[in-house]
């Protein structure tokens, strides 16, 4: 029986798991679970009731990083290095995009343009670290000779930040020229772009609509 994967469609962490699964040709079935009434048995997948969770035969796993990191032990692992100080190395920089997502999340709920430009300043600096950080420097599984578990957690992020440039400029002009060829490389990787639903900008506004009606993405006009 081939593993379960429960998801939402926009949801960022759902993404991320998606990519590994597709890039590493592994059979699944993804199941849908809305964000309000869950089925109870779902709670025995996910104790938190959020998802991704992965259900692989007598197996439970949720949260996005531990499900990422299965996949790839069980096809492979090459998708983190191999040295365990460079493994953890990345697992650092998966932790900081995470925090990169959190600050996105906030940007575009934020209320109005003064808490948008406060918010963008933070996330730019966030994405600077990662640009003389490990960007900097060839660091096994930032090298971009194969996608890593870095790489996959931070398309989700990559993939609504390109399409908010549509909307309101978030990224410098000049500067962060590591993380936009970083960007450019994930946008058009095949597993990547699989990841992304079709009707993606739609699901920008419904999620912008549901959460934030009269923020200031909405009141300057929203996505298309």
């Amino acid at each position: 029986m081939h593993p379960e994967l429960f998801l939402q469609d926009f949801c960022p962490y759902c993404q991320r798991v998606r990519i590994v699964l597709l890039h590493k040709n592994i059979p699944h079935q993804a199941i849908q679970i809305g964000p309000s009434n869950r089925p109870p048995w779902f709670a025995e997948v996910s104790p938190s009731g959020t998802v991704p969770a992965l259900r692989d035969g007598a197996l439970r796993i949720f949260d996005s990083s531990v499900i990422t990191e299965y996949l790839n032990d069980i096809s492979g692992g090459d998708m983190l290095p191999a040295d365990p100080g460079q493994r953890a190395m990345c697992r650092s920089w998966i932790n900081h995009s995470g925090n990169c997502q959190g600050l996105f999340s906030r940007l575009v709920l934020a209320a109005d343009e003064t808490e948008f430009s406060a918010v963008r300043v933070q996330l730019i600096d966030s994405l600077e670290k990662m640009e003389q950080g490990p960007l900097s420097r060839e660091i096994p599984g930032l090298a971009g000779e194969r996608l890593s578990l870095v790489d996959v957690a931070m398309a989700p992020l990559f993939t609504r930040l390109a399409h908010l440039e549509t909307l309101q400029a978030v990224l410098p002009n000049m500067g962060l020229e590591r993380v936009k060829g970083w960007s450019t490389r994930l946008l058009n990787d095949p597993a990547v772009l699989a990841s992304i639903p079709e009707n993606f900008p739609e699901l920008f506004q419904r999620f912008l609509t549901a959460k934030a009606p009269r923020g200031f993405l909405l009141n300057r006009g929203g996505p298309d």
